[in-house]
This record gives C-alpha cells, sequence and structure tokens, in this order.
C-alpha cells in the first residue's frame, strides 16, 4: 500500500529547487531525488504516495522507475509543464 508522501525525481538542480518550493507551499511533504539509485531503494519503503518524474529525466531511468512504480503502487505523475503548473495538474490528479 502506497504512503502518503510525494517524491520527485529530476535532473536540473535549479527545477527541483522551484517543484520542492512549489510542493511545500502548497502543502505537500516532498522528497526529492537525482539519483536514481537513492529512489529505487525508497520505493519499495511504502512511504510514497506519488513520483513526479521531471521533464530532463532520460528515457531508459523514466520507465524503469515508472515499472517500480507500479510494483510498488505508487502513482506516476509525468511534468512536462513546469512547475507554475504542477500544484494544479497534481491537485487535479490526486483529487
Amino acid at each position: 500500500m502506497a504512503g502518503e508522501r510525494i517524491y520527485y525525481f529530476g535532473r536540473n538542480p535549479s527545477m527541483m529547487a522551484l517543484v520542492g518550493q512549489q510542493l511545500s507551499s502548497a502543502g505537500y511533504d516532498p522528497l526529492p531525488f537525482r539519483d536514481e539509485l537513492e529512489l529505487a531503494r525508497a520505493l519499495p519503503t511504502g512511504d510514497a504516495k506519488l513520483l513526479v518524474i521531471g521533464s530532463g529525466v532520460e528515457d531508459g531511468p523514466r520507465l524503469e522507475l515508472k515499472a517500480m512504480c507500479e510494483k510498488y503502487g505508487v502513482l506516476v505523475f509525468e511534468n512536462f509543464g513546469g512547475p507554475t503548473s504542477l500544484v494544479e495538474n497534481l491537485e487535479r490528479l490526486l483529487g
């Protein structure tokens, strides 16, 4: 069963900081990852409800992370719209 936390994964440190600020100011408890191996170790813990994958993530790691999320019951949102529309899109997704 998935947890309550939002994980987010990306390659660009500046974008990661903006995404973290957007999620935090919307009342979420986000946890950032820039290394897919660290994220792969965290996903099985059951802590995450959702993984946001940034647009700069390569296809290989993106596909592997999506498969892991499916295995562990974690929702995935691939964010190609930047941090400004992220919260609105997540609220639609999470209902």
